[in-house]
């Protein structure tokens, strides 16, 4: 339990703070890139970083295929929701319905988790659908399909990469990844070239696709993919913080409700593990 606890403070926390920061962030270079370029980005300042880091990369089919769940399609998917729905906030909701699939394929894969530990992931992300009024939308649905693609790619890179070294693999995936989102980036095309729109972008780079996924493939190591993925429910709550901190939105009450029963769900699950 010390170890489970010492692991998610180590991991989870600092990676709900780096993406929660990254909503309110997006937002912002959203009025000058949009969203494929903002991936593009993304992608491209990451492989840089991580191929002078861990001098070198991690090759092969498998990293090819973590690296088309986790973040070529992955992202894809993010974005072609935001373009296609009214609420780009709902379209994140979606996203964090993750662990309920990574709960639910890991059972079917023989998986053993506790009755405690079951009713703090439901709980978790009930709290994070109920944070948000939802409306049917297209885009809606590429939000749950990018959370059921990062669920696989979550058990995926478990069962097949955890040994790898994480910069290598991070490096091999991203530089893989850049020509399958350039491609996309013909879609809702718009950049208006800044200093500060470059600087904020470098930004966003450095503390979602670097720092955050660093601290991912780290915790799902660590904590396993249930474990890890419920604790990827504190993002949404951070963004709310972030967004009141950065943007000055004020939490609803039904966001405020719902991010108390996440962080019980979160709980429950994390202080079910022995």
């Amino acid at each position: 339990m010390q170890r489970t606890t010492i692991s998610f403070l180590r991991w989870i926390v600092p990676l709900s703070l780096f993406w929660g920061f990254a909503f309110p962030l997006t937002k912002i270079i959203a009025y000058s890139a949009s969203p494929m370029i903002i991936s593009a980005f993304r992608v491209g300042i990451a492989a840089i970083f991580f191929l002078a880091l861990g001098k070198g990369l991690s090759v092969g089919k498998k990293q090819f295929v973590n690296g088309l769940l986790n973040f070529a399609f992955f992202l894809i998917l993010i974005n072609l929701g935001i373009g296609l729905s009214p609420n780009p906030g709902l379209v994140a909701v979606m996203i964090y319905t993750q662990p309920i699939f990574v709960l639910i394929i890991e059972r079917l894969l023989g998986y053993k988790i506790t009755p405690k530990g079951i009713i703090g992931v439901v709980l978790g992300v009930i709290g994070v659908i109920s944070s948000a009024t939802l409306s049917f939308d297209i885009g809606l649905v590429f939000g749950l399909l990018a959370g059921i693609l990062w669920a696989v790619g979550t058990i995926y890179y478990s069962r097949n990469l955890a040994k790898e070294n994480i910069a290598k693999l991070n490096a091999f995936m991203t530089l893989t990844s850049v020509p399958i989102v350039l491609a996309f980036t013909p879609i809702d095309y718009y950049f208006k070239f800044s200093l500060v729109t470059l600087s904020l972008i470098l930004l966003l780079a450095i503390i979602a696709q670097i720092l955050g996924f660093y601290f991912w493939f780290n915790g799902v190591r660590e904590l396993g993919t249930v474990y890890a993925s419920t604790g990827s429910l504190l993002v949404p709550v951070m963004a709310y913080v972030t967004s009141f901190a950065v943007l000055g939105v004020i939490p609803t009450l039904f966001q405020i409700i719902g991010s108390v029963i996440t962080l019980f769900g979160v709980y429950l699950t994390i202080t079910s593990r022995s």
